[in-house]
């Protein structure tokens, strides 16, 4: 009858999952189980009866390739205490079929076998259990070889600060950023705390405080540090909180990134902006100057000729050069000297409008529904002499009955992106009266609107039911 309760150890040896070798105590093999010959690539009869180093010579390429004397070391400790020895973790590559030699990085266990029954605290044989880690190695390798590119590319340092200690352990680049030499300060933290700029000192100490108080908190860190010399540089520091998994005290890790060159590019670019609009507000105040000069001279001219169509002309050559005017005085007056509030400007220019264009016996108003709308200033210059014209023509040629009237000034957003531009009148006078006054005229500002809705970029349409309504729709 078959015990199922024996069992053949030399099966056990050979179908184990793991890797092992056996060999006498001068590393002469006598026995190689299945996981370790595939492992190597080898047959048991490629291995039984060699030298372990016969069987797997060292790479002559490697000038560090001592593992004989270490793995002979091994087995003679394991023979003189009779307990198991775990080896470094190492470096052997292994010679493959067509004489090349593959990197390979080993963890090793040697155990001893009594195998003397009549000496059985003798030491016979030795197991050679050997775990491949060259995937792991390489791989961890590779990641450090990573992050230091990045530390040495980027300005950028690992840290890692124990809150209870006062200890800092980091990489070198930390010490250069403060201005020490490496590892000058030891593990001590202070000093560097010392050259933290005295305004940011106590955020930053803060901030420690805070992450360190929970696990698993995000740090967030900008500050200036002092050097020596006087001189300052910014830095930015983010990591978060985390449990020594064998202490369980409380670390705070992270990266610290110098981030100098991007403050004071910083600084130069707001001081050539700030020197930019500057200049551009002086250009403004000169040219509204020259051209308020512009709109003395043509007023003069206009007081003393003696032509009622000269005159009248003048005047609305002034009205237009005083709307150009107006907006240099908006751009000159306003922080932001690349665009105009255009309600704003709007209602100064409804003012002026109102008084330059008023006559004895009528009462015009002009009402004024404007949002709030900022408008590049090529833009507001169009418009503004849009609004000139056209108000002006008002003015000029609607037909009022008791000599009173509004004209009607909207500025909207229409259809998400496009801007209207609406000007009536509720003048009631019939369409030819008012045709054949505007034929009257030179025709000069029908042609200007027209032109003007174009350099918007936009449609003009007119609508002559009940006064008169011109629109300008065009894109913001």
């Amino acid at each position: 009858m078959h015990d199922a309760s024996r069992i053949d150890p030399g099966a056990i040896f050979h179908d184990a999952p793991t890797a092992q070798l056996v060999f006498l105590p001068d590393l002469r093999i006598v026995a190689a189980n299945r996981r370790y010959c595939a492992l190597l690539g080898r047959l048991p009869e490629d291995l039984i009866g060699f030298h372990v180093f016969e069987a797997f010579p060292a790479n002559p390429d490697d000038p560090d390739a001592d593992a004989e004397a270490e793995l002979q070391a091994s087995a003679d400790a394991v023979v003189a205490t009779g307990r198991s020895q775990e080896m470094p973790l190492r470096q052997h590559d292994v010679r493959e079929a067509d004489g090349r030699y593959e990197t390979r990085y080993w963890r090793i266990l040697n155990s001893p076998v009594f195998a003397d029954p009549a000496a059985p605290d003798r030491v016979t044989h030795v197991i050679h259990t050997a775990e491949d880690v060259t995937r792991a190695v390489l791989g961890d390798r590779a990641e450090a070889a990573k992050r230091r590119a990045a530390m040495r590319g980027a300005d950028l340092s690992y840290f890692e600060f124990d809150p209870e200690a006062r200890t800092l352990v980091r990489s070198p680049q930390l010490d250069a950023m403060f201005g020490f030499a490496p590892n000058e300060t030891g593990a001590a933290v202070q000093p560097f705390n010392d050259r933290i700029h005295a305004d940011d000192i106590g955020q930053a100490m803060s901030e420690l405080e805070r992450v360190a108080r929970t696990v698993g908190s995000d740090l967030h860190l900008d500050f200036r540090v002092t050097l020596p010399g006087g001189a300052v540089r910014w830095l930015i520091g983010r990591g978060e909180s985390v449990r020594d998994p064998e202490t369980r005290d409380v670390r705070v890790v992270g990266i610290v990134i110098d981030v100098t060159t991007i403050r004071e590019n910083e600084v130069e670019l707001r001081d050539a902006l700030e020197a930019r609009d500057l200049l551009i507000a002086e250009v403004n105040h000169r040219v509204k100057n020259s051209l308020q000069m512009v709109t003395s001279i043509l007023n003069l001219e206009a007081a003393g000729s003696r032509n009622e169509d000269a005159r009248a002309s003048l005047r609305a050559a002034t009205a237009r050069v005083n709307a150009v005017a107006a907006i240099h005085a908006s751009l000159y007056e306003d922080s932001e000297v690349s665009s105009v509030q255009i309600d704003r400007y709007l209602e100064r220019l409804s003012e002026h409008l109102r008084g330059s264009l008023s006559r004895e016996g009528r009462v015009v108003r002009i009402a004024l529904d404007v949002q709030p709308v900022r408008l590049r200033t090529d833009k507001a210059v169009t418009l503004s002499l849009a609004v000139n014209e056209l108000v002006t023509n008002s003015f000029k040629h609607a037909c009022w009955y008791a000599g009173e009237g509004t004209v009607r000034v909207s500025l909207s957003r229409h259809g998400g992106d496009m801007i209207a531009l609406d000007v009536s009148d509720d003048g009631t006078g019939q369409s030819a009266e008012r045709s054949e006054g505007t034929s009257s005229s030179s025709g000069l500002g029908q042609r200007l609107i027209a032109g003007m809705a174009s350099q918007l970029g936009g449609t003009l349409e007119e609508d002559r039911t009940n006064g008169w309504r011109t629109r300008i729709l065009f894109p913001e």
